[in-house]
């Protein structure tokens, strides 16, 4: 199975089960409630594990304490990863606007070529860092749900073993498939919210939740990429 049939495997999953998606829908909605948020996540976590356990039908919504907490780990790595890079362009990006404050008698906070020197060099870091820990986020969470694990997340010769194991060349082409895939959807969404009466409720009711589901399938069936060509052929009964 290379990227081509998991992401063809993945698009297929979320159907098997339309109502499931409408109820992840319906979390969703609900997930500016932050519980709720942390539902979603956990519901993300869940479908890791149910997929890399072989099975082809979406996970039953249950066990609401455990989603709970699940969602929570996956909250803490995607804040641990990005807290480093999003301090560094949130920084550069205040330096722009340090010039433009002025104190009576003193003049401008910071001289404007500093400022240009600190934005280029801080956000560009940060984006640098962001993209790579963009590309081992998907990996760091395989790997916490596969160990059960929270600190698995952090393994980084772990990770990077894995990615090794998976191939360096598959890999990449799968997740720069995912960046296409999830950057259309975002991209189609956005022209349907905020033209679209019906769009602000298609959105987050069915395309995120199946945009959610669809990613955590693919984050699994690449996790286990070349470890068990078993698992694979079992995947491919999803039609």
């Amino acid at each position: 199975m290379d990227a081509g049939e998991i992401t063809s495997n993945a698009l297929k999953y979320p159907l098997t089960d339309f109502k499931k998606v409408l109820i992840l829908g319906i979390i969703t909605i609900l997930s500016s409630l932050i519980i709720p948020g942390f539902l979603l996540l956990g519901y993300f976590f869940k479908t890791i594990k149910c997929s890399m356990e072989n099975t082809s039908e979406l996970p039953e919504f249950s066990q609401w304490t455990s989603m709970f907490v699940d969602g929570l780990k996956i909250f803490v790595v995607l804040f641990v990863y990005s807290f480093i890079p999003g301090i560094l362009i949130l920084v550069g990006m205040w330096s722009v606007l340090l010039p433009m404050l002025t104190v009576p008698g003193a003049g401008s906070l910071l001289n404007p070529s500093i400022s240009l020197e600190l934005v280029g060099g801080m956000v560009l870091i940060g984006l640098v860092l962001l993209v790579v820990i963009s590309f081992l986020i998907p990996v760091a969470l395989a790997n916490m749900v596969h160990h059960n694990k929270l600190s698995a997340a952090f393994r980084f010769k772990g990770i990077t073993g894995k990615i090794k194991e998976i191939g360096w060349v598959d890999y990449l082409i799968w997740y720069v498939i995912m960046l296409i895939i999830i950057g259309a959807v975002y991209y189609v969404s956005s022209f349907l919210i905020f033209p679209l009466f019906v769009g602000i409720i298609i959105v987050p009711l069915i395309i995120f939740p199946y945009l959610t589901i669809f990613f955590a399938r693919s984050v699994a069936l690449i996790y286990k990429f070349e470890a068990n060509h078993e698992y694979y052929r079992h995947s491919k009964q999803i039609k």
